[in-house]
């Protein structure tokens, strides 16, 4: 076994036994210590697995120039390819992910002629801060596009892939930016993604549920504000998303009630990228440019109840 096997597999023992551990502390604290257990549960949904970059992302940033944004009590590292005087094109990457990600976007946009934004979400990469959530997602994004407009650019469209779209998603329906985005396997519900985190830890519901009310007291919004419909009601923004058929992170399903709920918005569904792969898919960079340039009119979401085999379920929901 090559060392680098023997790290890799060394590391999935330490997180298989680290999650054993939680779901037994979390199956104790719940039957004799509820709010404990509702506090255990509250500071693992919203810690991120932070990744280092990998060697074409570190030779990617360095081709950019740095700069530092402020979001709340976090310093943001965010960096800046092209002239300052072109339209600039944002990019909110998803939970433990990095701006890096969106590499294969840079060249393609720079050639015409954009400037990119890349940026790393609180918690995550060179950023500061240890917990993440929608709401700093969505703090983290306002105040890059705020930091960029006031250098003097005028912000064409932003490209968000899944936490980063769905925050992409809230931004534009709260501001009512007339911008293009494109939504890249976008979540649609954090209700039920903490449903799942909920069954993938075995607590119950009213712990579940507990953890929720403490977020939304904590940050004075409710869940429901980022559900479908309402999440997108009043967004002007020109959407396109993009969703890979086979996504078992995220299920296409979801990218297309968004799209079927934003006012106006296309899609486009890819086959075989899955969840992460499709942010390196030529064809889905293309798309991207072509939408963001207005040069291509996209396909509407297909209408409720449409049996079309190439609308099928993805694998896992």
């Amino acid at each position: 076994m090559s060392s680098r096997a023997y790290a890799l597999n060394s590391t999935n023992v330490r997180n298989t036994l680290a999650f054993a551990w939680q779901r037994v502390a979390l199956a104790v604290a719940s039957s004799l210590a509820p709010e404990r257990a509702i506090e255990r549960a509250a500071r693992l949904f919203a810690t991120p697995p932070r990744h280092k970059h990998t060697e074409r992302e570190v030779e990617l940033l360095r081709t950019g120039r740095g700069f530092v944004v402020n979001a709340g009590l976090a310093r943001i590292a965010a960096w800046r390819f092209g002239g300052e005087d072109r339209p600039a094109v944002v990019f909110s990457h998803g939970w433990g992910g990095r701006g890096a990600q969106f590499r294969q976007f840079v060249p393609a946009l720079l050639d015409a002629g954009y400037q990119v934004i890349l940026f790393d979400h609180e918690g995550h990469g060179l950023s500061e801060g240890r917990e993440a959530s929608l709401v700093h997602f969505i703090r983290t994004l306002e105040a890059v596009v705020a930091s960029v407009e006031r250098g003097g650019a005028s912000v064409a469209g932003i490209v968000g892939h899944s936490l980063g779209a769905a925050a992409v998603s809230a931004y534009l329906n709260a501001s009512e930016r007339r911008v293009r985005a494109v939504l890249i396997a976008p979540p649609t519900s954090v209700e039920r993604y903490s449903g799942y985190f909920a069954r993938r830890l075995g607590i119950p519901e009213s712990i579940r549920r507990g953890m929720q009310e403490r977020f939304e007291r904590r940050f004075g919004r409710t869940w429901r504000e980022f559900e479908l419909p309402q999440s997108v009601a009043r967004a002007r923004a020109a959407a396109l998303v993009i969703h890979d058929v086979y996504d078992r992170e995220v299920s296409f399903a979801s990218g297309t009630a968004l799209a079927r709920a934003w006012p106006g918005a296309r899609i486009v569904l890819t086959r075989g990228l899955g969840h992460r792969a499709i942010l390196r898919d030529p064809a889905v960079v293309q798309d991207a440019l072509d939408f963001l340039a207005d040069r291509v009119v996209f396909q509407r979401p297909t209408a409720v109840g449409d049996t079309s085999p190439f609308l099928q379920p993805a694998p896992i929901v």
